[in-house]
């Protein structure tokens, strides 16, 4: 899959760990991905089963297979090399088949930070070259003292030409073609 739709929080900006994003522009960036339902095991494939399906923004179906399994982050192959920044679940390993729902977002940076540069760490790394930004227009509200989320009844998204997430809690969604990798990070020793 060369092109793809990932979840930009204005979080991850605000942290330092990238500068805004620009219609455009390249940049270079690892996937996490979210479960949206609990991930289901499924029987064995060969690579060619791979799936990756676009459902709506950032949400995808997937068919992939674990290819890394690390005590608190775990890897997952569906064409696209995506991790889980959390310990993964009991019943799988390297070699199981997943299938279920995801949610797709750039790499808050705990895989360039810290996993990227552990010994047997596959290569997350995709170089991207961002061809459309749209930005979250639902106002935010109260649904219990001191408990904000999105209006669901008033969802809407609307093209912008770069991300202003300074100051506020903006949520995107860029619009990627995918250029070259998966790398590691450049820092990182070896492979």
């Amino acid at each position: 899959m060369t092109d793809l739709i990932v979840g930009l929080d204005s979080w991850v900006i605000q942290d330092g760990n990238y500068g805004e994003f620009k219609r455009g522009m390249t940049s270079s960036f690892a996937l996490e991905f979210s479960p949206m339902v609990p991930i289901r095991i499924c029987g064995r494939f060969d690579k060619k089963a791979l799936l990756l399906v676009h459902l709506v923004e950032n949400a995808y179906e997937v068919v992939g297979q674990v290819m890394h399994v690390g005590s608190d982050w775990w890897a997952l192959d569906v064409g696209l090399i995506l991790y889980r920044d959390e310990s993964p679940p009991a019943d799988i390993g390297v070699g199981t088949w997943l299938h279920g729902p995801v949610s797709i977002g750039i790499d808050p940076f705990p895989y360039f930070e810290r996993h990227g540069h552990v010994s047997g760490a596959p290569a997350l790394i995709y170089d991207w070259k961002i061809d459309k930004i749209e930005r979250q227009t639902s106002p935010w509200i109260e649904t219990q003292p001191g408990q904000m989320q999105r209006d669901l009844d008033k969802l809407g998204l609307e093209e912008v030409i770069e991300t202003k997430a300074w100051g506020n809690d903006e949520e995107y969604l860029l619009h990627c073609t995918r250029l070259d990798g998966p790398r590691w990070p450049k820092s990182r020793d070896r492979p």
